[in-house]
């Protein structure tokens, strides 16, 4: 666990964004040696401060842990990284990565950003050449029309996970379920993803935004008798209802399903035990059993004294991927097509087992069937319960402009 320190000297690196003296000074504690030069720049940028902060957090510091794991180096070279604090708001990250590109120059730009953020500060992370990856979910767009030959994304798109579940719920014989949500366009897109999947009734209670009451919601729930809720709230919110749906008796008659989102674990830690039973979709569980995830699971615990989340799985295998790439390219980290070539292609070792890129740079991945339960620790844990599908694709390469082949993965 960090010492009071620590946690001081990284609250900096949250007020103050791009501090890479700070952050050397952070990894001489969190790295063997603690060396840290300019031969290969990294930016990480994200909503690391309000009450959100946790997925941008876990992303970091599982990038960081990745690092360690690797020596303090990604692919023998010595790394520079900075952190710069978002905000949620798109113009004071432009203007902050902007500033940072001009004066650092980094290789690569990390982006663990919400959608308008990414949309606001990617193209300006392309136009200064950097080659910017993305570890949070993003609209369709991103993945289609919108592609570009310098943006990749370990994270995928929103809509896969609700099509997925969809199909998960479908197979499980559901026909009569609600999704339980606020009105957004974001809930819009992810209903209509769910209906792609799911062909039964579907019925959608409107929480307000902000609301942490859902005495009425539950009431009508009720009243409407579903055979499952498929939970599309988020942060408090989330916490709240299922608590409320817990308190309230509806947890011993109606299964709740929703999104990997919906029960990570910090949400998870919020929620306590009435969140118990509930079911997920996602790419990635917390007792996959492969020897790197083992490890990453392990030591973020030691390390940082919570359990590892998807977030983290994706701040890891962004170390993995580019240690694995610039030994690919043996250290060339500058020529541009080179690198690009090695990140489309290379084998790295995923926590979340064979992970490959598609045409349009957004990852094939295998989605799995999760069950919280309390493991043999007394800890709320995601469990998985089988494969749902592999190889699964976004649906979008197709839109995209670039053609490249992808490469068949090994069988076994």
């Amino acid at each position: 666990m960090r010492s009071d320190n620590e946690m001081r000297l990284l609250m900096k690196l949250r007020v103050f964004g791009r501090l890479a003296p700070a952050l050397a000074a952070l990894l001489a504690v969190l790295l063997p040696g603690g060396a840290v030069a300019a031969d290969l720049g990294i930016a990480f940028v994200g909503g690391l401060s309000g009450v959100h902060a946790d997925a941008a957090q876990d992303q970091l510091d599982g990038f960081l842990l990745g690092v360690k794991h690797l020596g303090g180096r990604l692919g023998g070279v010595e790394i520079a990284v900075s952190v710069i604090d978002d905000h949620r708001n798109p113009e004071k990250a432009r203007e902050t990565l902007a500033s940072h590109l001009q004066i650092e120059r980094p290789e690569f730009v990390l982006l663990g950003s919400e959608a308008p953020v990414t949309a606001a500060v990617a193209p300006i992370a392309i136009a200064a050449k950097a080659i910017v990856i993305s570890l949070s979910p993003l609209p369709a767009s991103f993945a289609g029309r919108d592609c570009q030959a310098r943006f990749f994304s370990l994270a995928g798109l929103v809509d896969t996970t609700h099509e997925m579940a969809g199909e998960y719920l479908q197979g499980q014989g559901f026909h009569r379920l609600v999704v339980a949500g606020r009105h957004e366009a974001a809930t819009d897109e992810a209903l209509a993803a769910f209906r792609r999947g799911f062909n039964g009734e579907v019925t959608f209670v409107a929480g307000r935004h902000g609301n942490m009451d859902f005495t009425e919601d539950l009431r009508r729930i009720r009243k409407l008798a579903p055979e499952g809720v498929y939970l599309l709230h988020s942060g408090g919110m989330a916490v709240n209802f299922i608590q409320q749906f817990a308190r309230d008796g509806l947890k011993q008659d109606i299964p709740l399903f929703g999104p990997y989102s919906s029960f990570d674990q910090p949400l998870i830690a919020a929620a306590g035990p009435a969140v118990l039973g509930a079911f997920s979709v996602g790419p990635w569980s917390e007792d996959l059993d492969i020897p790197v995830n083992r490890r990453m699971v392990s030591d973020f615990e030691t390390e940082y004294g919570r359990l590892a989340s998807v977030n983290t799985a994706r701040g890891y295998d962004a170390a993995m991927l580019l240690d694995a790439a610039v030994r690919a390219v043996d250290k060339k980290v500058h020529d541009d097509d080179l690198i690009r070539a090695a990140l489309r292609r290379v084998d790295f070792p995923s926590v979340r087992g064979v992970l490959r890129f598609d045409t349009n740079q957004f990852p094939i991945q295998t989605y799995l069937v999760r069950h919280v339960v309390a493991d043999s620790r007394d800890r709320m844990i995601n469990e998985q319960r089988g494969v749902l599908m592999r190889d699964v694709r976004d649906g979008h390469a197709g839109e995209c402009p670039m053609r490249w082949t992808v490469e068949t993965p090994p069988k076994g």
